[in-house]
């Protein structure tokens, strides 16, 4: 008996998973060969156009804990990443900003991004790769609206992925 049989296995549920298996299994090895674990890419994302950002506002941002938050920025500190200011008006408040290394190395990722880009929408025609998007977006959107989406922050792919400045997610407003 499969594991998947009378679960919908060969379901949109089960395509998703299979995707992101291969993908982080082909990413898994080039992050870590950069010194990043892929659990840390959204902290570095965030940084990369949010310099200066408070541990506790990376954590609402990510819906985590700001423990959590302490704990990879530790790690990323420890590698070089990235390095915690106290801020001049509140002695109260760490500041994250991105070293030297760390932005070096956030190009190198968004440069294999981009390659994984084409990589994943070979042979799709630029309307199939925007029906594709719709399409994500919407699944996106249909777990945020669930209890469970929010209770585990269902829209934490979603901010990261729109870290670029020009649009939020649907669900958090930053500082909210």
């Amino acid at each position: 008996m499969d594991f998947w049989e009378g679960t919908a296995g060969n379901g949109v549920n089960s395509c998703l998973i299979h995707l992101m298996h291969k993908y982080s299994s082909m990413n898994f090895k080039r992050f870590m060969e950069l010194g990043v674990h892929p659990g840390q890419l959204p902290v570095m994302g965030i940084l990369y156009t949010r310099e200066g950002i408070s541990l506790r506002e990376m954590a609402d941002l990510l819906h985590v804990k700001p423990p959590t938050v302490t704990v990879t920025v530790k790690r990323l500190e420890k590698a070089g990443l990235v390095c915690k200011k106290t801020d001049r008006e509140d002695l109260r408040v760490s500041r994250i900003y991105m070293t030297e290394k760390g932005r070096s190395i956030v190009q190198e990722i968004r440069q294999q991004v981009a390659k994984d880009e084409k990589i994943l929408t070979g042979g799709f025609s630029e309307d199939e790769i925007a029906q594709l998007q719709s399409f994500f977006k919407r699944m996106t959107d249909n777990l945020s609206r669930t209890e469970e989406g929010m209770e585990k922050g269902g829209c934490m792919a979603q901010c990261f992925l729109k870290q670029n400045g020009q649009e939020q997610c649907t669900d958090h407003k930053p500082g909210a």
